[in-house]
């Protein structure tokens, strides 16, 4: 991220003060120079400035605004990194187009041609990078694509090479997030407690365990009237066996 601060005054009487690009000032971060990596080692101490004062640059700067005399503006201006994802605006591309079977040998297109298929269809550059066709080859109609040919032109504040270098890295970033989510995924059962901790059992005021039933049936679950002198189990009314679950 680059600041960016912008503090004017107009104090001439009788005069509109305008406000434009190369007011902005770059306020200076500890590593906006640093060394290390392809990127911060091609900023240069123009790096953050508006285009207006980049040096070379012939053309007018961008009015922001216009003060009268006693008027003042004083604006502080983030610049943050994006990705095209977001907003077309952090986009360093301009064009990008690809082509795969240059010699149409998957039979994915069909030519539209009115006397000479070759000379009105004339193949691409990509076709030098594969061999061509034989003409009394069988068709091999489970064939897949296996090459794929980018045309990638940038707005200048990135190459071509480092736009398809950082796309790769991301996309195996992203790959590697999802092997590793089905390698390892996680516990979203409320009911599994397998990991859960054991918590010891209360004691009642008397020394006795805590239990769930009749006053007169310890550590018994019972919800019958007649379950109060049974020892255990699930019981219904008319249940006359100790234990277990009758009904």
């Amino acid at each position: 991220m680059i600041i960016l601060t912008l503090s004017v005054r107009c104090d001439t009487p009788g005069t509109t003060m305008n406000v434009t690009s190369n007011h902005l000032e770059v306020r200076p971060q500890p590593d906006m120079y640093s060394s290390g990596g392809e990127e911060l080692s091609k900023r240069t101490e123009d790096f953050g400035l508006p285009v207006s004062r980049s040096r070379g640059f012939e053309g007018h700067p961008i009015l922001i605004t216009s003060l009268r005399k006693g008027q003042e503006l004083r604006v502080r201006c983030y610049a943050k990194k994006g990705t095209a994802k977001d907003h077309a605006k952090w986009s360093p591309c301009t064009a990008l187009g690809f082509e795969y079977d240059p010699y149409n040998k998957l039979r994915h297109t069909t030519y539209w041609f009115e006397t000479d298929k070759v000379a009105e269809w004339p193949l691409s550059a990509n076709a030098a990078e594969e061999e061509p066709p034989q003409e009394d080859a069988p068709f091999d109609f489970t064939a897949e694509p296996e090459r794929f040919y980018f045309n990638v032109e940038t707005d200048g504040s990135l190459t071509a090479k480092e736009v398809i270098l950082k796309s790769l890295a991301e996309l195996r970033s992203r790959v590697a997030t999802v092997v590793f989510n089905i390698d390892n995924p996680a516990v979203t059962d409320a009911m599994d407690t397998s990991e859960a901790p054991m918590q010891p059992m209360g004691q009642r005021p008397n020394g006795q365990e805590r239990s769930f039933g009749s006053p007169a049936a310890a550590g018994s679950w019972s919800s019958s009237p007649n379950g109060a002198n049974l020892a255990q189990g699930w019981n219904s009314p008319n249940a006359m066996a100790q234990g277990g679950w009758n009904v």
